[in-house]
């Protein structure tokens, strides 16, 4: 069975990338029981030792909400969530990748872009993990069958989010657009397994999935399962390949979903590394700039520090602030 788990990071933020992560897992068929609710929970207890924490190296890693990582005062976030990728980098054969080729792997077609956006180009990300330490978490996690294939992402800068915003479609229907787009992707990576299960979580609030993804999979047989304010399940088919499809509320409470949170959380808070430190480095003579995490209210007095550097350095706002 294939698994692919999805969830983003920047969808409230006024500045920076919309960054959207999907990882893809294979789950052995023998462990899988044939009835929805057994099913559900053989599942779960694939990904159970994802759940705990870990060594790795100096630090302690767990697979959880990226969020709730990320503010925690007992280490330093981004390493953590720097360990956590860079396990599964090693995992999935990329652990002597270096960051921009394998950065380039995963966000295939995305370069072009980043390239426009002149804050987004020095994007640094720390060493991979050792090899030996990595090895030690990737054993732990895979010990009840679940194996991590492969990650995929979609950045949308600024200017990307936009245009597309521009042409009619709101800010739910983007993220969810963007989302199952990069389901596709993954699909044609694996073009002869017939079972899959999606799982991510809930789009900006939406209830109703059946719409966009008729307009996905045009072709694809579409049965509602359920829909209700927790989780929505769908199940579509074509041919012999059926896919089961779910939005939950608190998604990335489910390990593959979290494991797509820190993928998507780690790569946005590089970049917003990057688009600050291109900042302070265009500051005028004695001026400070205070490094922003984008969000409304704070990248409103971040644009007005640097309203002059904008204007001084022919930024057009349209491709850095976004306006939804």
């Amino acid at each position: 069975m294939l698994l692919i788990a999805v969830d983003e990071a920047g969808y409230g933020p006024k500045l920076g990338p919309l960054v959207v992560a999907a990882t893809a897992w294979q789950v052995p068929d023998a462990t899988l029981d044939h009835e929805a609710a057994n099913t559900d929970d053989a599942i779960s207890n694939c990904f159970a030792p994802l759940r705990t924490p870990l060594r790795c190296g100096d630090l302690k890693v767990v697979v959880d909400d990226s969020k709730k990582l990320f503010k925690s005062r007992a280490h330093d976030p981004l390493a953590v969530l720097h360990a956590v990728v860079s396990c599964c980098k090693h995992w999935c054969g990329d652990g002597e990748l270096d960051f921009k080729p394998w950065l380039k792997k995963i966000a295939r077609g995305d370069g072009p872009s980043l390239r426009q956006a002149e804050w987004l180009r020095d994007l640094r990300g720390n060493r991979s993990v050792a090899a030996a330490d990595a090895q030690g978490v990737i054993q732990h996690w895979g010990q009840a069958g679940a194996v991590l294939q492969h990650v995929a992402l979609r950045i949308l800068t600024a200017r990307q989010f936009n245009q597309v915003i521009a042409r009619g479609m709101n800010k739910s229907d983007l993220l969810s657009d963007t989302a199952l787009r990069l389901v596709c992707d993954v699909l044609d990576r694996d073009p002869t397994e017939t079972n899959v299960h999606v799982y991510c979580d809930r789009h900006g609030g939406r209830q109703f999935y059946g719409a966009v993804l008729q307009q996905i999979w045009p072709d694809w047989r579409l049965r509602v399962v359920s829909e209700s304010k927790r989780e929505s399940r769908y199940e579509l088919g074509s041919g012999e390949r059926t896919m089961q499809i779910r939005f939950t509320v608190k998604g990335d409470s489910f390990p593959p979903v979290a494991m797509s949170s820190i993928h998507a959380k780690y790569l946005r808070e590089l970049m917003m590394n990057a688009l600050n430190a291109f900042f302070a480095k265009h500051a005028a003579a004695g001026q400070t700039i205070r490094p922003t995490a984008g969000y409304p209210v704070d990248a409103d007095r971040f644009l007005l520090e640097t309203a002059e550097m904008i204007e001084r350095l022919g930024i057009d706002p349209s491709h850095l602030i976004r306006c939804r």
